[in-house]
């Protein structure tokens, strides 16, 4: 399986309880984490995330029926419009637009208020942002896996640096000056400053 990638953070700034940034499982509750494989061919997939003993589980519904499954429980902020959500968005293939010729491969979604959603994908114009929930027929005979970790808003920077080393075209990006300057790595990235100094490795931690 070739890892291709969309990277998007979405930046939730709370001022309603009702909307959160966490990942999300079928069931709408919150999660630390989740991994989902969609295998070769088929539309239905398994997901494993926290709990005591982390196992793959069948997912409730199949990849294509939106409202209850994890990935559009997670995402659903993120393709509606919620005038509280902020986001920056970056592929190398993103939707609506053609192929980007850039050093990224990675795909990826991120929420936070008190916390952030980094939801990492495989799946080529996936999930565009305040567009419908739709899943790309074409991808359908190919093997793709997603990755959510809910972050606390502490370590924006350090996931805005390491994805800074990506060099990732953002296609979409409204986050206010006043978000920006309280986390000057995200400012960087959503500025496209690139790395030009060593060291162009990154190593950090982070805990969900």
């Amino acid at each position: 399986m070739k890892f291709t990638a969309v990277v998007c953070i979405l930046i939730l700034l709370k001022t309603s309880t009702a909307q959160v940034a966490t990942c999300k499982d079928d069931a709408n509750a919150n999660t630390d984490w989740f991994f989902v494989y969609k295998p070769p061919n088929l539309l239905n997939t398994k997901i494993m995330k926290s709990e005591g003993n982390p196992t793959w589980n069948p997912s409730a519904r199949n990849i294509d029926q939106a409202e209850v499954h994890s990935i559009f429980r997670t995402m659903e902020n993120f393709i509606q419009d919620q005038p509280n959500i902020k986001v920056l968005a970056y592929s190398d293939n993103p939707p609506n637009l053609p192929p980007q010729n850039e050093k990224s491969k990675a795909k990826v979604h991120s929420g936070a208020d008190d916390a952030a959603a980094w939801f990492v994908h495989t799946v080529p114009k996936f999930l565009a942002h305040l567009g419908p929930y739709s899943w790309p027929a074409a991808e359908t005979p190919k093997g793709h896996m997603f990755l959510c970790l809910s972050l606390s808003k502490a370590h924006l920077n350090s996931v805005a640096k390491a994805i800074r080393y990506q060099e990732p075209f953002i296609y979409a990006n409204n986050l206010p000056a006043a978000l920006l300057n309280l986390h000057n790595e995200l400012s960087n990235l959503a500025k496209g400053v690139q790395i030009r100094v060593t060291p162009f490795l990154e190593h950090a931690k982070f805990t969900t």
